[in-house]
């Protein structure tokens, strides 16, 4: 990862990991921390894909260009694996091609997984998600990150 943002952003959340994983109080207490960090999970996947694809047009495009991209990516919210895909062919079909055929079939359930439950959280309902079953996913979706890095240079 090259971004100093997205860097900084990953330690803070591996740095809650360490923390809620070693929490040793009240179950219901680290449910609910494992619901905040769930949440900031998600954000952060929104987080990578914007800047990573915002990170390759800057310098390329003129400046009518980029705030067109700027635009769009701003309009990011949860991203499936479908919307990141559908991002980065708009930008080229190989690709595209290139990050679908990198992303195996586990890695798109665990982001999958992650907007499920930030959606049950973010609106109310009720997540059965554990701190193991979010760090795995998390493993996951940084796995899909650095492979969108890497495809979209």
């Amino acid at each position: 990862m090259n971004n100093p943002k997205l860097i900084q952003e990953k330690n803070e959340i591996d740095s809650l990991f360490g923390q809620i994983t070693g929490f040793g109080g009240d179950p219901y207490v680290k449910s609910l921390l494992t619901y905040d960090l769930c949440v900031r999970v998600s954000g952060y996947v929104e987080s990578c894909v914007r800047i990573i694809l915002a990170d390759y047009s800057r310098p390329r495009a003129q400046d009518h260009v980029r705030t067109f991209v700027d635009g769009r990516l701003d309009r990011f919210p949860n991203p499936t694996f479908d919307q990141i895909c559908k991002a980065i062919a708009d930008f080229s079909d190989q690709w595209n091609r290139d990050f679908k055929a990198r992303i195996p079939d586990p890695v798109r359930e665990s982001l999958r997984s992650i907007n499920v439950n930030r959606n049950q959280i973010a609106h109310g309902g009720t997540s059965t998600i554990t701190i193991g079953q979010l760090q795995r996913y998390y493993q996951d979706v940084i796995f899909l990150i650095a492979v969108l890095e890497v495809t979209c240079q």
